[in-house]
């Protein structure tokens, strides 16, 4: 079963400019960071008050900063000495730098997610919430997007890590439930890679066991793509 749920990257962007902007900096800030294994909500941007100060002024997560240039629709343009990028909270230590991602890196990528989200046809910035639905409404939804698979077989299920680095299942839900406790909080979950979560087609399954035969955790966030701007009011 071919699940391709975009024939190209233009396609897939468009698309991604109908959700809503704090979904569209998860993805694309992480679709840039992912490669690198670093986690935009758990890594800082980190401004001194001058370069011959150690006082920090600021200390944002890299989400926090590329959502505030895009709300605001302003280029980042930050100088060597005064910020940089740190896995630590308002620390400027060197032992603390995020050795994967650069200032000008990160500056870039910013840089991309602003002027992509703002070409034509722009992104609507205004904040919608997400309706109010069912059960009902989200398997007729996800009926309607993944034709021919069966529902009842999709489970996302969530692992962490034990003792001498064993994995264990903290949570499996069925992909309607699962999608349904989210937006009841008005959030639109983002998908990264990585072994902390996978696609199952038996409830509580291992980490290997029970693997989905065609979804991962990239086509639900392709799936939400496609779902998100017709649950928006």
């Amino acid at each position: 079963m071919n699940l391709q749920l975009f024939s190209s990257h233009s396609e897939r962007l468009l698309a991604l400019k109908k959700t809503r902007v704090d979904f569209a900096v998860r993805v694309l800030l992480g679709q840039a960071l992912e490669a690198r294994e670093i986690n935009p909500h758990a890594n800082y941007l980190t401004t001194l008050v001058d370069v011959s100060s150690a006082k920090v002024h600021s200390s944002e997560t890299l989400f926090d900063v590329a959502l505030g240039c895009v709300e605001e629709q302003v280029l980042p343009h930050y100088t060597q000495g005064l910020s940089n990028v740190f896995s630590k909270r308002y620390s400027f230590a060197d032992e603390d730098r995020t050795k994967t991602l650069d200032l000008i890196e990160f500056e870039r990528i910013v840089i991309e997610i602003v002027t992509g989200l703002a070409e034509n046809p722009s992104m609507d910035l205004s904040w919608r919430t997400i309706k109010s639905l069912t059960i009902e409404d989200l398997q007729q939804s996800l009926n309607r997007h993944l034709p021919g698979v069966d529902l009842d077989e999709v489970y996302v299920t969530s692992f962490v890590t034990h003792g001498f680095g064993e994995q264990v299942v903290s949570s499996s839900q069925n992909l309607a439930a699962y999608l349904l406790g989210h937006f009841e909080q008005d959030e639109i979950p983002y998908h990264s890679n990585g072994s902390h979560q996978t696609i199952h087609a038996v409830a509580f399954s291992g980490p290997a066991e029970h693997l989905h035969p065609w979804l991962t955790t990239a086509h639900i966030n392709d799936l939400l793509i496609r779902m998100v701007p017709d649950l928006l009011g």
